[in-house]
C-alpha cells in the first residue's frame, strides 16, 4: 500500500462489494494491515444482528409485491438458523404467499397507529384474495412471533344493506408447528380472517385490536394449553350501520374447537354474532376452558356452545344484546349464553345480560349442566310474550338440563318474564346456603307441567332434618291442605329422623290413624308405643 495521506487519495465511486479495503487487527507493534472486502466486512458486523427487509428488495411503498422480497430475507435467516426480521414503518402490500418453514423467525415491526388509516407505523396491506399471507409451519418455527403490526384489507363493495366483505382467506395461518407461536400488539384493520391455529399448542396471544368480519381468531387441534388475553374488536374502521350489523349476523371473535386447558382474559367484542364460539370439528371440543373477563357489545350471543361435551370455568362475563343503531330494540334471537351442544359443564361465578329478544340464558341440547353463582338478567323479554330468564329446551330423550344458582338471581326491566319456562323436564335449582359456610343446605327444585316443584334439605350430612320456622308471632300458613305421609306399621322410619312429627299409621286392623314421634319412638296419641 503506497504511502499516501488519505486527504491526497482520489475521491472513491459508490463501492461495490468485491471492493477491497484496509483493516488493521491488534494493536501496537502486533497491529498488521489486512486487506477484506465490503461485503465480508458488512458480513462481519452485521452477524448475528436483525436482518431488513429493505436489504432484500422490499419497497414499502404499498404499491409493489413486496411478498417475494419478504421471503428472500426469511430464507436467508433460515440459512443462519433464525432471527429477527425488521421491517420499518412503511406500508408493505403482499400479493404472494410467505412462508416460515422450519425456522424461528420474530417478524418485528415499528408500531402502528389505531385507526382506519395505513399511513402510520408498520402495515401489511393485502388487495389480494386466494392466498394465505403469512404461513407458519414445521417443528423448526416454535418459537416464532409477530409483534407490533398491523395488517389492512381492502374492501371495495359499497357500505349498503347488501354489503359484505371481500372473502379473505385468514392471514396468518400457524399449522403443525406443534409448539408455541406468539403474536403481541398485533392490530387486525378490516381484516376477514385474522389468525388460524391448527395442531400446534402453546399459541400466545397479547394485545389483539381491530375490526374483524368472520373470524378474528380460530384454533382447532391445539393439545398444550393456548394462552389469548388482552383482545379488543372494535369498530376501527368503519362504524357504518350496514357494516356493523352484518358482523353482528356473521362475525366471531374468537371461534375454539379442540382445544385443551385455553386461558382466556380481558376479551372484549363490539358488534358480532358471538363473542366466543366453542365449536367442534373431526378432532373434538373445547375442554376445560377458563375465562377470567369477558365483555360482549351489541353482540347476539356472548358465548355460544355448539359442541358436544364442552367445560370450562367462567369468572365474570357481561353481554348486552341490542340491535347497533335500534334505537335499544333487540337483536333477533339474543341470548347472552347459549347451549346448543349436550353435555356441557360450565361453571360462572358472576354473569350480567342485558337486552335479550327473548331468553337470556337459553340451554338446548340434552344432559347440559350449567352452574351460576351470581346472576344478573336486565330488560330480557322484550318480545313480551312470557319468554322466561333461564330457557331450558325440553329433553326428549337422555339427561334433562339442569342449572344450579348459587345465590337468588336479580331480574329486572323483563316485563314481568318468568326464571325459567314452564313445560321443560330441566331444573333450576337455587341452593339457600345457610350462613357461617355451614354444609347443609336448601334445594329449591323446578318441575314439569302438572308437576309439583320442591323444596329440599341437601348438604354433606347423612341425615339432614329440614326445618320450617316462623319469625316472633308469625305463623307458618299452608295455602291447600298438608298432606301428612302414610306408612305400615311394619315400615315405620326410624323415629330418631323424625322428631316431632306426625305421620298416618295403618295399624294391624287396617285402621289409618295418627302417631308422633318424641325422637327415639312412634307413640299413638294415647302415648303407647306404636308396635
Amino acid at each position: 500500500m503506497p504511502d499516501t495521506r488519505i486527504t491526497a487519495l482520489p475521491v472513491a465511486t459508490t463501492p461495490a462489494e468485491a471492493d477491497l479495503l484496509p483493516i488493521v487487527q491488534g494493536a501496537g507493534f502486533a497491529a498488521e494491515t489486512r486487506r477484506t472486502s465490503l461485503s465480508g466486512l458488512r458480513a462481519g458486523l452485521l452477524a448475528d444482528r436483525p436482518v431488513h427487509v429493505r436489504d432484500f428488495g422490499a419497497v414499502g411503498n404499498g404499491i409493489a409485491d413486496d411478498g417475494p422480497a419478504i421471503q428472500a430475507a426469511i430464507d436467508a435467516l433460515n440459512a443462519k438458523n433464525g432471527g429477527t426480521l425488521l421491517f420499518g414503518p412503511r406500508r408493505y402490500r403482499i400479493a404472494s404467499p410467505v412462508v416460515i418453514d422450519g425456522v424461528s423467525v420474530v417478524l418485528q415491526g415499528a408500531g402502528f397507529t389505531e385507526g382506519p388509516s395505513a399511513d402510520d407505523g408498520t402495515c401489511i396491506t393485502i388487495d389480494t384474495t386466494g392466498f394465505t399471507p403469512f404461513t407458519f409451519t414445521g417443528t423448526g418455527a416454535r418459537g416464532s412471533a409477530v409483534r407490533d403490526i398491523a395488517v389492512r384489507q381492502t374492501h371495495s363493495a359499497p357500505q349498503t344493506e347488501t354489503w359484505a366483505p371481500t372473502d379473505y382467506p385468514f392471514v396468518f395461518d400457524v399449522v403443525d408447528c406443534y409448539g408455541a407461536v406468539d403474536f403481541e400488539n398485533v392490530f387486525l384493520c378490516a381484516v376477514n380472517r385474522g389468525i388460524r391455529c391448527d395442531n400446534s399448542g402453546r399459541l400466545n396471544i397479547q394485545r389483539l385490536r381491530g375490526q374483524v368480519f368472520t373470524t378474528g381468531v380460530e384454533i382447532d387441534r391445539c393439545y398444550d394449553i393456548p394462552r389469548i388475553h388482552h383482545v379488543h374488536f372494535w369498530n376501527f374502521w368503519s362504524g357504518n350501520l350496514h357494516i356493523v350489523r352484518w358482523q353482528q349476523a356473521n362475525t366471531d371473535g374468537l371461534v375454539l374447537r379442540r382445544c385443551d386447558g385455553v386461558f382466556l382474559d380481558d376479551i372484549f367484542a363490539f358488534g358480532c354474532r358471538s363473542m366466543i364460539r366453542f365449536a367442534a370439528s373431526a378432532s373434538g371440543v373445547t375442554t376445560k376452558f377458563y375465562l377470567g373477563k369477558g365483555y360482549a357489545d351489541f353482540a347476539k350471543y356472548g358465548l355460544w356452545v355448539e359442541g358436544n361435551n364442552v367445560t370450562g370455568q367462567i369468572a365474570c362475563l357481561t353481554t348486552q344484546g341490542e340491535l347497533f343503531q335500534g334505537s335499544g330494540a333487540p337483536l333477533a334471537g339474543s341470548s347472552g349464553l347459549r347451549l346448543d351442544g349436550n353435555n356441557a359443564q360450565i361453571q360462572v361465578g358472576n354473569l350480567r345480560i342485558d337486552a335479550c329478544e327473548a331468553n337470556a340464558v337459553r340451554v338446548g341440547g340434552r344432559g347440559n349442566r350449567l352452574d351460576i353463582f351470581a346472576l344478573r338478567c336486565e330488560r330480557y323479554n322484550l318480545l313480551n310474550d312470557g319468554s322466561a330468564a333461564l330457557h331450558l329446551v325440553n329433553a326428549a330423550t337422555g339427561t334433562p338440563n339442569r342449572v344450579f344458582l348459587g345465590t337468588p338471581p336479580i331480574l329486572g326491566n323483563g316485563n314481568g318474564g318468568p326464571l325459567v319456562n314452564a313445560g321443560t323436564n330441566g331444573t333450576v335449582v337455587q341452593a339457600l346456603t345457610a350462613p357461617g359456610g355451614t354444609a347443609n343446605a336448601v334445594e329449591v327444585t323446578g318441575a314439569v307441567a302438572g308437576g309439583a316443584p320442591g323444596i329440599a334439605a341437601a348438604g354433606a350430612d347423612a341425615d339432614i332434618s329440614l326445618s320450617l320456622a316462623a319469625k316472633g308471632a308469625g305463623a307458618i300458613l299452608a295455602g291447600a291442605p298438608i298432606q301428612i305421609p302414610a306408612y305400615a306399621v311394619g315400615s315405620l322410619p326410624a323415629a330418631a329422623w323424625y322428631p316431632r312429627c306426625l305421620i298416618y299409621v295403618t295399624d294391624g286392623a287396617g285402621n289409618r290413624r295418627l302417631a308422633v314421634s318424641d325422637g327415639t319412638s312412634w307413640r299413638w296419641p294415647d302415648g303407647s308405643v306404636v308396635s
